[in-house]
């Protein structure tokens, strides 16, 4: 019987559109005291969503602000009427501060926009602005139990306890306290997804184990010591005129013959330190890579120097799988032995546990990827086992915490193992089992990868 693959999907919450995949590298390859009204929307489908940043301070549970009910209303009627302006967000609004799609607006009355200040992550509060935080949010961050300060103007995020990881403690949303690790999430399917190129060692495919990937190029850790850098190039193999990501031939929403793919290898780039396989995963940014293990470290590119970023917390072995939250400036990581999530928090240099995820049948934890949302700015946090066929979804609940949204099958397999994860290339998911490497995506899963248009 030939070995399947589990990828655990997690979405973390957050506020604004990004994407995990960063431009092209020149290397080759309802808050207190305030009078104002929040505003804040779905950030995904399912739900309104929040995340964690960390790009300044303790911040925490910042909710995706834009268009509700009370904003469209929220100052549009009030005051004035002018027949002068930009035609913009203050065409008829008396000077004052307003709040639109994620962003807060400065009218000078006269029609005109005076300033504006996105404010995901985060909340626009009318009259206001941003504020990081609403009165009696809590939220998690690392092993921090955070809660919204608004007592002082602007609002807050303070720490008020810290869990301890190493006694099975996580923070909870829900409660604003530490509480015994659980499980999170059923196996009940809701989706699919499925595998597209299969690139073996008889291919251009030099064979290795982790990987990560940036616009249509992949890096792969070398069997043959270094850093291999592939570039993938899809073709209108079908002759419809169009090159078609997530045709396949199981996919009912796009029913066709796969689309050929071609993997062209670039160049080895070395690498100063040793690397062993399946515990080296990457992460890829237009300047430098980041390479787990023991502690994480980022290689330059411009000076070829590998300098360590982030210890590993006593209590786990290494960071073997690694992942870097774009939208709210935090890493997560994971080690091979458990199911198991954990979080950094910048601000006390400490980690903690992020959630559990359930035992699908898959052997072992072997891999992790954060991509935002295009079309929603929510950054997923994807997780793989080694050896199953499921995809779960994942998302961090202002209110409930960390909560199953989704659990995807796979549809079709090459009966391969997942030793490192990576995304990139086609906006789709790219997989190494050591001798071979494929492509996952389409789908149900594409309506959270795929860009809009």
């Amino acid at each position: 019987m030939h070995k399947e693959r589990l990828l655990i999907l997690i979405a973390a919450a957050a506020a604004c559109s990004a994407s995990d995949a960063p431009a092209d590298t020149g290397a080759t390859d309802g808050l207190t005291g305030l009078s104002g009204t929040p505003t804040a929307t779905d950030g995904a489908s399912s739900g309104a969503t929040t995340g964690n940043s960390g790009n300044s301070g303790n911040s925490g549970n910042s909710g995706n602000s834009g268009n509700t009910a009370a904003e469209s209303s929220g100052g549009a009627d009030s005051g004035p009427a002018f027949d002068v302006g930009d035609g913009g967000q203050c065409m008829g609004k008396a000077a004052g501060i307003y709040c639109a799609e994620g962003n807060s607006y400065s009218c000078d009355g006269s029609g005109t926009v005076s300033g504006t200040e996105t404010c995901t992550p985060g909340y626009c509060v009318e009259t206001v602005g941003c504020v990081p935080c609403l009165d009696g949010q809590f939220d998690c961050v690392g092993a921090q139990v955070m809660e919204c300060n608004a007592a002082v103007v602007p609002p807050v995020w303070q720490p008020v306890d810290t869990c301890d990881p190493t006694a099975g403690e996580v923070c909870s949303i829900e409660l604003g306290a530490c509480t015994p690790t659980a499980v999170i999430g059923g196996e009940k399917p809701t989706g699919t997804y499925y595998q597209f190129a299969y690139f073996d060692t008889s291919t251009a495919f030099q064979g290795g184990y982790d990987v990560d990937g940036i616009d249509d190029r992949l890096y792969v850790t070398s069997f043959s010591g270094g850093i291999d850098v592939y570039q993938v190039e899809g073709t209108d193999s079908d002759g419809d005129g169009v090159f078609e990501p997530n045709q396949h031939p199981d996919n009912p929403d796009e029913t066709g013959p796969i689309e050929v793919r071609t993997l062209v290898l670039l160049e080895n780039i070395a690498y100063p330190n040793s690397l062993s396989g399946s515990i080296n995963e990457l992460f890829i940014t237009p300047t430098s890579l980041f390479v787990g293990g023991n502690e994480l470290t980022e290689f330059d590119f411009a000076t070829s120097v590998a300098t360590v970023s982030l210890a590993k917390p006593a209590w786990i072995n290494r960071l073997s799988m690694i992942g870097y939250d774009e939208v709210f400036d935090q890493w997560y990581a994971a080690t091979e032995s458990q199911r198991r999530v954990i979080q950094y928090d910048p601000v006390s240099a400490t980690w903690g546990i992020a959630f559990d995820f359930p035992d699908m049948a898959g052997d072992h934890m072997d891999g992790l990827e954060i991509v935002t949302d295009p079309n929603t700015g929510v950054p997923y946090v994807y997780v793989s086992d080694m050896t199953s066929d499921f995809i779960g979804q994942y998302r961090k609940d202002p209110t409930l915490g960390w909560v199953q949204e989704n659990l995807f099958e796979y549809g079709g397999t090459e009966g391969s193992l997942v030793e490192g994860m990576g995304f990139g290339p086609i906006n789709h998911f790219w997989a190494t089992g050591g001798s071979n490497l494929y492509e996952l995506g389409g789908g149900d899963l594409a309506d959270f990868v795929e860009p809009p248009g």
